[in-house]
């Protein structure tokens, strides 16, 4: 009778057990929005990194681009490009947009083939503007999404400027600025990042006025000093 009592009091705990860890193997396991959370940071980590090596001239020897680096970026982000697009469509995420990301990936890949710098800056600005598109689908912070969509206007200043469309520079730095105010009238915003608020004001007032000066150099310095701090 004992030895029954006990072998049923085994089989119990070890469903108990099992039933636990099944448990525990549901809560690890990532969620599909969790894991296009991470491709995002990951793209734009790849668009930061390139954008802020040619503004420090890192990829520049003896006065020449180093395309062979150039490279690298671009094909680190073709390596992730099947995975990331079969991701985005369990979510929603239109077909037009995730053809986007592909053909800009793609146009990225033929401009530095070419040793075109001028596409291939603006191949990946383009690519930078779809982050918040992609971002709106899945984050549930909404001062997160806000942050990602100020720096795709930044980003976008800096390529004009690098590009030297002036005019579309200032106007997308201008356009940065009021954005900027209208997120710290936000209370939300304001309470999650009051840490940095008039840092942030300061670093895009620095920006805009290298921009509206014309002064490319001063700009890069600018526009790393920003991307580097936000």
């Amino acid at each position: 009778m004992v030895k029954r009592i006990f072998g049923v009091c085994l089989i119990i705990l070890i469903c108990i057990m099992s039933f636990t860890a099944c448990n525990i193997n549901d809560d690890e396991k990532p969620t599909i929005e969790s894991k296009i959370t991470e491709e995002i940071e990951y793209i734009e980590n790849k668009i930061l990194t390139f954008l802020n090596m040619y503004a420090k001239d890192e990829y520049d020897i003896d006065g020449e681009l180093n395309w062979d680096l150039i490279e690298e970026n671009a094909i680190e982000l073709n390596s992730v490009l099947d995975t990331i697009i079969l991701d985005m469509t369990e979510v929603e995420i239109s077909n037009e947009n995730i053809i986007d990301f592909k053909n800009r990936v793609n146009n990225l890949s033929i401009a530095i083939s070419n040793k075109d710098i001028e596409v291939a800056l603006e191949e990946y600005r383009l690519l930078y503007q779809l982050l918040p598109v992609y971002a709106e689908k899945i984050y549930s912070n909404k001062n997160e999404l806000e942050v990602l969509r100020l720096k795709s206007l930044v980003v976008s200043s800096y390529v004009y400027a690098n590009c030297l469309e002036w005019e579309e520079a200032k106007n997308t730095i201008l356009e940065t600025e009021n954005k900027y105010k209208t997120m710290m009238d936000n209370v939300d915003y304001i309470k999650e990042y009051s840490y940095n608020l008039n840092k942030v004001f300061v670093l895009i007032g620095e920006l805009k006025n290298a921009i509206e000066s014309e002064e490319l150099e001063l700009t890069n310095v600018k526009y790393v000093n920003f991307i580097e701090k936000i």
